[in-house]
């Protein structure tokens, strides 16, 4: 009797676990921020706010860009490879955003853009669903030739997602490699 006890107790805590990593929301906080006149974009991306992941920046270079992860350690983007980089798996529609931070500062150059550019953000996060708590904007008008944009955001999702979207994807890819089989089998 205990045997069998013990073996439905430790099976129970499997199926807990399991669907506690399964289901569990995972938060991750990105931050970036962009400065034009130093042509240098720098970023942070944290696991539930304060594990960092992932840090560095990203600069242009003749020919392409280069990410710097570390002092000793960058990626080389040629031009040419960034949009076969972009057709590779994308699980970014899986994720939620909970909130999202923009801070512009700006001369008067380019204030009527990027105004327009904060005004199109605010509605297409409404149209996501988002919540008005969950978005802010500030705009600083300073004197001079100045683009500065800092961005805060919080995405949320589960493995549980992420392993739908995967599915999701390898059927695509299947069913796009059986139609040319099947499309060179009757040439």
């Amino acid at each position: 009797m205990s045997r069998s006890f013990f073996c439905f107790a430790m099976s129970m805590s499997i199926l807990l676990f399991v669907a506690l990593l399964l289901f569990l929301p995972i938060y991750l906080k990105a931050n970036a921020h962009y400065d034009l006149n130093r042509r240098k974009l720098g970023f942070a991306v944290y696991l539930y706010g304060f594990i960092r992941i992932l840090g560095g920046y990203l600069a242009t270079y003749t020919g392409g860009l280069a990410l710097h992860l570390s002092n000793n350690k960058a990626v080389v983007v040629p031009y040419a490879n960034i949009n076969n980089e972009r057709k590779r798996f994308s699980f970014m529609k899986t994720f939620h955003v909970t909130a999202f931070t923009l801070t512009t500062e700006t001369g008067a150059e380019y204030l009527l853009p990027i105004a327009i550019v904060h005004a199109v953000l605010r509605i297409y996060y409404f149209i996501k669903g988002g919540k008005k708590e969950g978005i802010e904007n500030n705009l600083w008008l300073t004197d001079g030739d100045v683009l500065r944009i800092s961005i805060s955001t919080t995405v949320q999702f589960n493995l549980y997602m992420l392993i739908c979207a995967f599915i999701n994807f390898l059927k695509e890819k299947i069913k796009i490699l059986w139609q040319k089989k099947m499309k060179k089998s009757t040439i």
